[in-house]
């Protein structure tokens, strides 16, 4: 997939330059003889290994044929695209690999479910292309994930909630035996605006309204400068995986399958 240039949107959030600050820091810990804070947290690694090893998605459609690699599709912002990285890098990416998955990440930079993104599409535009692209086959893929964006503040959460439900409810149909999961929108270092648990708490509504599941990870993130890349805004390849292994622990603990470390292969 093409991928914008641009970042988050009508977020409100200051951008802060933190490089002198990041300075400072490491030179204070280089004089008291410490290491600088580390790039990562426990969780994925560089290797992009998953603690507690690969898993099998229990979408609820029966256990994948033996040696065959489940496909997740993943529908977002900026956040989840890697703005500023390597596709590779991104979380749903490191996420895929790490329990041997095949991923199709359609996020867009910029978009929202009312938002435009760069390319001028909304997440609408995401679902209809994950439903033009998945094979003739109800049990594929075998999750999507959508997630919740702050790219859509100073919209109306009404408005949002009617776009998401109508986004949850073209994937129900199309994939019928498909794990479809909801993801709360991902902040950076700082204290999210108020106004963000308006819109998670829209595109919530959306996903049980439709019967999907809804995921939270919470603010990983949070107080972390040293995982955030200087725009202040999108995570570093280390901040990504941190997102990984904060998703994974989730959605592992929601649709992981009985004996999935042995079955993942």
């Amino acid at each position: 997939m093409q991928r914008g240039r641009g970042g988050r949107r009508a977020s409100g959030r200051p951008r802060i330059r933190r490089l002198a600050l990041a300075g400072a820091l490491t030179s204070a810990m280089l004089l008291a003889g410490c290491s600088a804070p580390a790039t990562g947290t426990s969780g994925f690694g560089a290797a992009g290994v998953a603690p507690g090893g690969p898993w099998t998605i229990d979408s609820g459609a029966g256990a994948p044929q033996p040696g065959a690699r489940q496909e997740i599709v993943t529908i977002g912002d900026s956040i989840m695209s890697g703005n500023g990285l390597d596709a590779e890098q991104a979380w749903p990416d490191v996420l895929a690999r790490a329990n041997s998955w095949q991923v199709t990440n359609l996020a867009e930079d910029g978009a929202g479910f009312v938002q435009p993104g760069d390319d001028g599409h909304t997440f609408a535009e995401q679902v209809t292309q994950a439903i033009a692209d998945a094979p003739d086959d109800p049990d594929a893929p075998a999750l999507i994930v959508v997630s919740a964006s702050s790219n859509d503040l100073g919209r109306d959460p009404g408005k949002v909630e009617h776009a998401a439900t109508k986004a949850f409810t073209a994937l129900h149909r199309a994939f019928p035996g498909t794990a479809l999961v909801g993801l709360g929108a991902i902040w950076g270092d700082q204290e999210p605006p108020p106004e963000l648990a308006e819109i998670n708490d829209a595109v919530h509504s959306a996903a049980e309204a439709e019967g999907a599941s809804w995921v939270d990870v919470g603010e990983p993130l949070a107080g972390r400068f040293d995982l955030m890349q200087f725009d202040d805004t999108h995570p570093t390849a280390a901040g990504q995986r941190v997102l990984a292994t904060a998703v994974d622990e989730r959605l592992r603990a929601l649709l992981g399958s009985a004996g999935s470390a042995d079955s993942a292969g």
